[in-house]
C-alpha cells in the first residue's frame, strides 16, 4: 500500500521543500480484513493553514487493486492550523500601587504576561518608560531607562518581570507609561506601546505646596 499527502485546496499532491510527501509499505495479511499503517514525516512549519488530504492505493504484484482518493473525506483530512500569535499584555506598579511619591528611588515592578510562545524556545523581553505628556521617552538624567530579561517559557502563556529603578524626586506630577516589546532571534514578533493603558501607567504625584 501506498500513500501521499494531497493539497486540498488545489488538488495536487503537496509539496514541502520542492517534493511530494509519500509512504509504503509491503505487508502480508493474516486475514482477509485488518489494518496497515503509513507514517508521513514532515516539516509543517511553513504549512500554516494548509488542509492536507491523504490518498492510498493497494497494490498486488505491482498492479492496482484498490484506491482511496476521496478529496472530501473529513477521515483523511488534516488541517494545520494557524499558530497563535503572541500577544503580551501588562501590569505596572510601585509596592503595589499605579501612584507613587516623588521623594526618591522607586522600582517600577512590571510583569508581564505573555501568550502564544513556543515552550523550550529562548525570548527577550525589553522595556522601556514612556512620558505619556510627551509621547516620547523618559528622560531621567538625560538617560532613557529600559530593562531587559531574556527567558525560556516551559509553557505557551506565562509572566515574566521587568523591574525599573530610577530617581523620581524630579519627576512630581510625571505620568509613566511601559512599553514592551518581544524578540525571537532578534525579530520583535509582539509589543505592547499603548500609551492610555492605565494598567501600564505610574503617575508620580505631584508636589505638595501651600
Amino acid at each position: 500500500v501506498s500513500g501521499i499527502l494531497m493539497d486540498k485546496a488545489t488538488g495536487e499532491p503537496l509539496l514541502v521543500d520542492g517534493a511530494e510527501v509519500t509512504a509504503e509499505v509491503e505487508f502480508t495479511p493474516e486475514s482477509a480484513d485488518g489494518t496497515v499503517e503509513l507514517a508521513y514525516t514532515l516539516d509543517t512549519s511553513t504549512l500554516a493553514g494548509t488542509t492536507i488530504v491523504v490518498f492510498e492505493t493497494l497494490y498486488q504484484d505491482d498492479v492496482e487493486i484498490a484506491a482511496h482518493a476521496d478529496i472530501n473525506d473529513k477521515n483523511q483530512t488534516v488541517e494545520i492550523t494557524e499558530p497563535e500569535k503572541p500577544t503580551l499584555g501588562t501590569s505596572a506598579t510601585v509596592d503595589g500601587s499605579h501612584i507613587a511619591d516623588p521623594t526618591g528611588e522607586i522600582t517600577i515592578v512590571d510583569v508581564v504576561e505573555y501568550s502564544g510562545l513556543n515552550p523550550g524556545e529562548t525570548y527577550t523581553v525589553s522595556g522601556i518608560l514612556m512620558d505619556k505628556a510627551t509621547g516620547e521617552p523618559l528622560l531621567v538624567d538625560e538617560a532613557e531607562v529600559t530593562a531587559e530579561v531574556e527567558f525560556t517559557p516551559e509553557e505557551s502563556a506565562g509572566t515574566v518581570e521587568l523591574n525599573y529603578t530610577l530617581n523620581a524626586s524630579a519627576l512630581a506630577g510625571t505620568t509613566i507609561v511601559v512599553f514592551e516589546t518581544l524578540y525571537s532571534d532578534g525579530v520583535e514578533i509582539a509589543a505592547h506601546t499603548d500609551i492610555n493603558d492605565e494598567a501600564q501607567t505610574i503617575t508620580i504625584e505631584p508636589r505638595g505646596g501651600l
